[in-house]
C-alpha cells in the first residue's frame, strides 16, 4: 500500500478512534432518563394520597358526628333516668312513659355505640390507607427527584468530556484529504458513528463479516480505498 494512503487511512483511524467516543457519549446523553416516569408516577400517587385524605377526613367527621349524636341522646337519657328516680314524680302514667323513654333510649344508645365503633374502624383504616399512600408518595417523589439530580450530573459530567473531545477531533481530522473526510463522515452517519473498520485476519472488525478474496487483494496491494462488503466501511489492512 502507498505510504500515503497509509499515512492517510491511518491519520483516519485515529479520527475514528476520537468519533467512538463522541458518538459513544451523544448516545449516552440521548439515553439519560429525563424523570418524566418518575414524575408521572408521583403525580399519580399524589392523586391517591390526596383522594385518601380526603376519605379519612370525611370518615373522622362522621365519627365525630355519631359521637356527637350518642353524646347528646346519653344527656337525654340521663335527664330522664334522674327524673324518673328522682321522687319528684308519682302519677303512674307519667312514671310509665318515662320509662318507656328511658328504654327507648338505651336502645338508640346501643345502636349508637355499634355505629361509633363501626365508624371508628373505617377510620382507621382510613387512617392506616393515607399513611401508606404516602409513605409511597414520598419514595417515588425521592426517586424522581433523584433521577434528575443524576440526569443532571451526568449530563455535565459528559458535556464536559465532549467538550474536551471535540477539539482533539478537529485537531486529528485537519490533516485528512477532505474528500476522505466527506467519504468517511457519510459512512458514519449511516453506520451507528462507526465509518472505519480495521481487517482481523481476513474479517471486517466492525460487522465481522469475511472480506472476500477480491477485497483482501486491493487491501494488501493498496491501490484504491476499499470498503467491506458487507457494512460498508473503508477498511484499513491490519498486519498481522
Amino acid at each position: 500500500m502507498p505510504v500515503a494512503l497509509i499515512d492517510e487511512l491511518t491519520q483516519l483511524y485515529e479520527v475514528q478512534k476520537i468519533d467512538a467516543q463522541i458518538y459513544q457519549r451523544e448516545q449516552t446523553l440521548k439515553a439519560l432518563p429525563d424523570g418524566e416516569a418518575e414524575k408521572k408516577a408521583a403525580i399519580e400517587l399524589l392523586k391517591r394520597h390526596d383522594a385518601a385524605v380526603a376519605q379519612l377526613q370525611k370518615d373522622e367527621a362522621a365519627q365525630r358526628n355519631r359521637e356527637l349524636e350518642l353524646k347528646s341522646i346519653e344527656q337525654k337519657r340521663a335527664a330522664v333516668h334522674e327524673k324518673l328516680y328522682s321522687g319528684r314524680i308519682t302519677n303512674p302514667k307519667e312514671l310509665g312513659d318515662l320509662q318507656k323513654d328511658e328504654e327507648m333510649l338505651d336502645a338508640q344508645i346501643g345502636k349508637l355505640e355499634e355505629s361509633v365503633l363501626e365508624l371508628m374502624e373505617q377510620a382507621e383504616a382510613s387512617r392506616t390507607h393515607e399513611a401508606t399512600i404516602g409513605r409511597e408518595l414520598a419514595r417515588a417523589k425521592r426517586a424522581w427527584q433523584d433521577t434528575v439530580a443524576r440526569t443532571k450530573a451526568e449530563t455535565a459530567r459528559l458535556q464536559q468530556e465532549l467538550a474536551a473531545l471535540r477539539p482533539q477531533r478537529t485537531e486529528a481530522a485537519t490533516p485528512v484529504d477532505k474528500t476522505l473526510l466527506r467519504r468517511y463522515d457519510d459512512i458514519r452517519q449511516r453506520r451507528e458513528g462507526v465509518g472505519m473498520a480495521l481487517t482481523h485476519g481476513e474479517s471486517c472488525s466492525a460487522c465481522h463479516i469475511k472480506i472476500n478474496n477480491e477485497e483482501i487483494l486491493r487491501l494488501r496491494e493498496g491501490i484504491e480505498l476499499t470498503n467491506c462488503g458487507n457494512c460498508g466501511r473503508i477498511l484499513l489492512w491490519q498486519q498481522e
